[in-house]
């Protein structure tokens, strides 16, 4: 009896057990606490349950401390003691983006309505040996530790930290290593909070040098250069620049130093990928000098040149007469502002035409901006214009300095009035009255009556051919209208040339009344929308870099493109400039926004 009763009692344990909902372990685990900043770290989130439970769903965890490659998914099944357990694994390849103690997680998942919670994991990232100490050591003996921060590393450079709002800064980042890699791309690139960046260089392949640093001698690769030109004073940094690349398996010659670097190292025993990072460049940007600072400044730094022409110096009155005024050099040409010029009695003068031309000479950006100038004389005699005067502040001599051209003299004959005569027969106001005695010259209706038949007539058969094109009309336009109710990207795109228009309006009305900041932010925000919405991207974070890109992948030309990162640039320094523009650039980024528009809704 006892038996019975035994063995009916387990029955029923057992059945329960079954009923009951699957036992749930969920972990988190790392392969190791303490690392350099270039080692991989692998993370493995792992359900571990008694029932089958599937697809594993997504984890929640923050990672934002490293660089994330993967997941990997895993699943296994085992058997102990007839006991079975299913184990499902994410696998995460981790690369810090600093040093110091960093918290990993607690990752949280939901699994048949229920929330598991990993515990939280912490690991520190240290820089390394210093270069320093693992070189001398090297020197002293061939065989050393090896580590791979001493053979494999980004390295960013400054050719100054200390410099005034304007100047050139230039950053280059290049890449150090020891041996081979394979498959580099970029993983971050730096961003540049203060600063209107010029790109002067970007690999698009591994082409290196050979370089010794502090006694070791290393391949050098360039990766990226840019020039830097800071718009306001304050402490900024050049940001981080991080690479991924794989190092595959080596083999050095029997006795050399690469081969006592690897043999034996489980690091390199296969293909591995790891990411690089440089450090970030701190920026001191020292505010303009007040003192000593000309009242024609409009914020160029750097050196420059100045060149006036006047062709013709002896015309009619009524003439125009081109004032050419260039001025070229090394700086930041989009804060070279068109100089005032003073006017003279009886002479109209027009806002100027504006060309820009960029140069790189040394890795120093500068160029050249010709402002060309209208002057028409209203009447006879000599002319006289007063000196072009341009100023910008030399960072090198920490100085202000002003050019000036010399005066210019411009001699016409006679006056408007009497050069019209001389020429038509007629005086202005005799011109100007012709328009007004003008009529409407209208056939005689009576005329315009035929005994054509019906059939023979063109009118005949454009309605005939009229008909079924209304039709398609009517058709094509109902379906435009229901795409815009039920396409989003379709309607963006239809609608962004109308709605950058009406941005560019806004800036129109800013432009009035000389708000200049507004206004460029205005142009800048028409540009970005418009470009948004043609291109079905997100508007905010758009930035030129970004823009470029999007139109090269669609095959726009290299001087759209060149055209639209010049106005973009220009906006973000003239909202930052530290003194005004003028309202002649401010007129010539008005047209060049509504031309890119124009240029871009028929390419994109």
């Amino acid at each position: 009896m006892m038996p019975r009763v035994l063995w009916l009692a387990i029955w029923v344990v057992c059945s329960f057990n079954t009923a009951s909902a699957a036992n749930i372990e969920f972990t988190a685990t790392v392969d190791r606490v303490r690392l350099g900043r270039a080692e991989p770290l692998r993370l493995t989130l792992a359900i571990i349950s008694d029932e089958n439970i599937g697809h594993m769903p997504a984890p929640e965890i923050s990672l934002k401390d490293f660089y994330v490659e993967g997941p990997s998914v895993s699943t296994r099944m085992e058997m102990v003691n007839f006991n079975t357990s299913f184990t499902r694994e994410l696998v995460y390849v981790l690369y810090a983006k600093r040093t110091g103690k960093i918290n990993i997680g607690p990752a949280r998942i939901a699994v048949g309505g229920q929330q598991y919670q990993s515990k939280l994991i912490q690991v520190e990232v240290v820089r390394g040996a210093s270069r320093q100490n693992s070189r001398n050591t090297a020197n002293n003996s061939a065989k050393k530790e090896f580590r791979l921060e001493d053979n494999l590393f980004v390295l960013a450079r400054s050719d100054n930290n200390r410099v005034y709002i304007g100047q050139q800064v230039t950053v280059d980042y290049d890449l150090f290593y020891r041996f081979r890699l394979h498959n580099v791309g970029f993983k971050e690139i730096p961003s540049f909070a203060g600063f209107w960046v010029k790109e002067l260089f970007v690999a698009q392949q591994l082409e290196s040098r050979r370089e010794t640093l502090e006694g070791v001698n290393f391949n050098v690769a360039p990766l990226r250069r840019v020039a830097l030109f800071p718009t306001s004073a304050g402490d900024y940094e050049a940001g981080v620049l991080a690479v991924s690349c794989d190092i595959p398996q080596q083999r050095g010659r029997r006795g050399s130093l690469l081969e006592d670097f690897f043999a034996g190292d489980p690091f390199f025993g296969r293909s591995q990928s790891v990411v690089l990072q440089s450090e970030s460049i701190p920026i001191e940007v020292l505010p303009l000098p007040e003192q000593g600072r000309p009242q024609e400044f409009s914020g160029a730094v750097g050196r420059f040149r100045l060149d006036v022409q006047v062709q013709p110096t002896h015309v009619a009155a009524g003439d125009p007469v081109t004032l050419r005024v260039v001025i070229e050099g090394q700086g930041n040409m989009a804060a070279v502002q068109a100089p005032d010029i003073g006017g003279a009695a009886g002479v109209t003068l027009y806002d100027p035409k504006v060309e820009e031309e960029e140069q790189v000479s040394n890795g120093i950006y500068g160029g050249r901006r010709t402002f060309e100038y209208i002057m028409i004389p209203e009447q006879g005699g000599m002319m006289e214009i007063p000196p072009v005067r341009f100023a910008y502040f030399d960072p090198y001599a920490e100085q202000y300095e002003v050019l000036e051209s010399e005066l210019i003299f411009i001699h016409s004959e006679g006056s408007v009035e009497e050069v019209e005569a001389e020429r038509y027969g007629l005086s202005r106001r005799d011109i100007e009255a012709v328009g007004q005695d003008i009529r409407h010259i209208k056939p005689d209706a009576d005329a315009l009556g035929t005994d054509t038949a019906l059939y023979r007539s063109w009118l005949f058969w454009l309605l005939q051919a009229g008909l079924p094109i209304a039709f398609f009309a009517l058709l094509f336009w109902q379906r435009h209208q229901q795409r815009l109710q039920g396409d989003v990207a379709y309607a963006r795109q239809r609608r962004a040339k109308g709605e950058a228009g009406r941005r560019l309006q806004r800036a129109d009305e800013l432009l009035a009344v000389g708000d200049s900041a507004e206004f460029y932010a205005a142009v800048q925000a028409a540009v970005l929308e418009f470009l948004a919405d043609r291109l079905n991207l997100a508007a905010a974070g758009l930035t030129s870099e970004a823009c470029a890109e999007a139109l090269d992948e669609r095959g726009v030309e290299d001087e759209t493109v060149v055209a639209l990162r010049d106005l973009l640039v220009r906006c973000d320094y003239a909202r930052f400039a530290p003194t005004g523009v003028s309202a002649a650039n401010m007129a010539e980024a008005r047209r060049l926004a509504g031309d890119l528009v124009e240029r871009l809704e028929e390419r994109i």
